[in-house]
């Protein structure tokens, strides 16, 4: 369950000091706690004010400070002071100052000067990331719209460095998928001789000899990943020479601050001596290899084919060849394996055709796949508006030619099912009764916040016009790829289960959330729960048992084996 609380800012805990830049109070911390800095409170998410301090008498003082604006404030719940966003950017500026902070930094440990200038430099970047977590409106039918906006203002700048409180589930299902994807990339490279410059430019890239080699050092570091969260670490050494070396291609001794922290993105890990590194993020890590990668293979394919950099071939290789019909098809194709589902007719025609269509008896599934980026001054911008246009020119309408997209190319086919006119597939009987299901499918868990669906099903209902009885046309549901592929056994397992998730998630979709209870307070609190369950994405639909750990054993086991090829 996302939770929306009050970021501290530095006037909330100290209104009669006079506050200086950031970097001012990082300065008088010893070079010793800056590097232990680094990763740490991205380990330990548990960290809040209560617990910060190693001093009793220092805790106490900020334990009363916090209780007393929240009580001079009337705030509700527990605020916080440390979130996954301020520890990464507390990191970049640490990693952009390294020459100030660190190189010639001779301050002797002194731990309780250290936290107080360090909870200081946190609260100061509370007051740059803080969006107005506290929802000013109260949460009835009538602006359940308004609300789903906020929520996705919100946690679209951050959505990909964990959405809810409990990341670990997020981690495992990255930690598999991402091992999942680099092979799945590099299977298909392989298929055709033409693309081995890519593969020998990954090689290169990370340092390794083989290919074979790569995806060892991938699949090992994905899987310390799991173990240093497991342990709340987040420095280990090395001393593999060749894991040195691949290691070393994930630093860099110049880092810039970014507002989409994009040099950390690249350069997720920071060494901390020869055999010593440090997990800056490890989402940042992960997506090292699945979504950063491409840009490194586009430099590549553009140097390759004389390209500009503005040209789009690469893009159109990358998310057409490979992403949808490559590792979109074979995942849905595994989970939808069995003969008896009528796919869609191949057939040549200028016609626009599903990214995939299955139906099995009287339900009809039409996906529609969508492989986007969305630009850095969008994503952080925290602008609902800003957001709402550039979804719309993504899933919608093309803004440049005005033609349907994503959505209105479900509306598209689900029009010609319904006048009898689909070419895909003539069995469909015009007389007799069908569920469709229109899917939204995305190549990533970008966009799988709250209130995204809510959004992109509003304008997909206002958009859908068809009279025929004959048809239950359902919600649309929005899915990312990554949980198709985390859930892809059970999903295969039983021809019902995809259908019980999804009517499942379409009846939260469709919910009332008035209230009940005794008193107020208890209305209000079961209508956020009920406001929370119509807004959650489909992929927190699923329960984590529903992953089978023996997949996940089974595809590191090459790592012990010996024999392994």
């Amino acid at each position: 369950m996302t939770k929306i609380v009050l970021r501290l800012e530095f006037q909330h805990l100290f209104p009669e000091e006079e506050k200086r830049d950031i970097i001012e109070y990082l300065k008088l911390i010893s070079k010793f706690s800056l590097e232990n800095i680094i990763g740490f409170f991205n380990s330990n998410p548990s960290i809040n004010f209560d617990n910060f301090f190693s001093n009793p008498k220092v805790g106490t003082e900020i334990f009363k400070k916090v209780a007393n604006y929240c009580r001079d404030n009337n705030i509700i719940g527990k605020p916080q002071v440390i979130s996954t966003e301020a520890s990464i950017r507390i990191s970049e500026i640490i990693l952009s100052n390294r020459d100030i902070l660190i190189s010639v930094n001779t301050l002797e440990d002194d731990t309780d000067r250290d936290e107080i200038n360090l909870f200081k430099a946190f609260l100061l970047i509370n007051e740059t990331i803080n969006k107005s977590d506290n929802l000013s409106l109260e949460a009835s039918e009538e602006n359940i719209d308004q609300i789903s906006d906020i929520m996705i203002s919100l946690k679209f700048s951050t959505s990909d460095i964990g959405v809810y409180e409990d990341i670990d589930i997020e981690l495992l299902k990255l930690a598999y998928v991402t091992s999942y994807k680099f092979e799945s990339l590099i299977n298909f490279l392989r298929e055709k001789s033409e693309n081995e410059y890519l593969i020998n430019e990954l090689c290169t890239f990370f340092k390794q000899n083989s290919i074979k080699d790569l995806i060892k050092q991938v699949d090992f570091l994905v899987v310390q990943i799991l173990l240093f969260r497991q342990h709340k670490s987040y420095k280990f050494k090395v001393e593999d020479l060749e894991t040195i070396a691949f290691l070393d291609s994930l630093i860099s001794e110049t880092i810039e601050e970014d507002y989409d922290f994009l040099y950390l993105r690249n350069y997720p890990l920071y060494k901390m001596d020869k055999e010593t590194y440090t997990i800056i993020n490890a989402f940042f890590v992960l997506d090292k290899f699945t979504k950063s990668i491409k840009f490194l293979l586009k430099d590549c394919f553009n140097k390759k084919h004389n390209l500009k950099s503005s040209d789009r071939k690469f893009f159109n290789f990358y998310n057409k060849d490979y992403s949808e019909n490559y590792l979109m098809k074979n995942v849905l194709n595994n989970i939808f394996s069995k003969k008896y589902f009528i796919k869609q007719e191949v057939l040549d025609t200028d016609e626009s055709e599903p990214d995939y269509y299955i139906r099995h008896h009287k339900d009809i599934y039409i996906f529609e796949y969508k492989d986007v980026l969305i630009a850095k001054d969008v994503k952080v911008s925290g602008d609902i508006n800003k957001i709402t246009k550039t979804l719309e020119g993504k899933f919608l309408t093309n803004p440049s030619n005005g033609k349907r997209i994503g959505i209105g190319q479900i509306i598209t086919h689900i029009e010609a099912i319904s006048d009898n006119n689909f070419i895909y597939d003539t069995k469909i009987e015009k007389d007799k009764y069908y569920n469709i299901y229109p899917i939204l499918l995305l190549s990533d868990r970008t966009l799988e916040i709250p209130g995204i669906n809510h959004m992109l099903n509003n304008w997909f209902n206002a958009k859908l016009d068809i009279d025929n009885k004959h048809f239950n046309t359902k919600n649309i549901t929005v899915i990312d790829l990554d949980t198709l592929i985390f859930f892809e056994q059970f999903l295969k397992s039983k021809d019902k289960n995809l259908k019980n998730l999804l009517d499942e998630h379409i009846g939260k979709m469709k919910m009332s959330i008035k209230g009940y209870g005794k008193t107020p307070d208890e209305i209000k609190i079961n209508i956020l729960k009920k406001m929370t369950q119509k807004l959650t994405p489909f992929s927190n639909r699923f329960d984590p048992r529903m992953f089978d750990q023996k997949l996940f054993i089974d595809r590191f086991l090459h790592l012990v084996n010996k024999n392994s090829e």
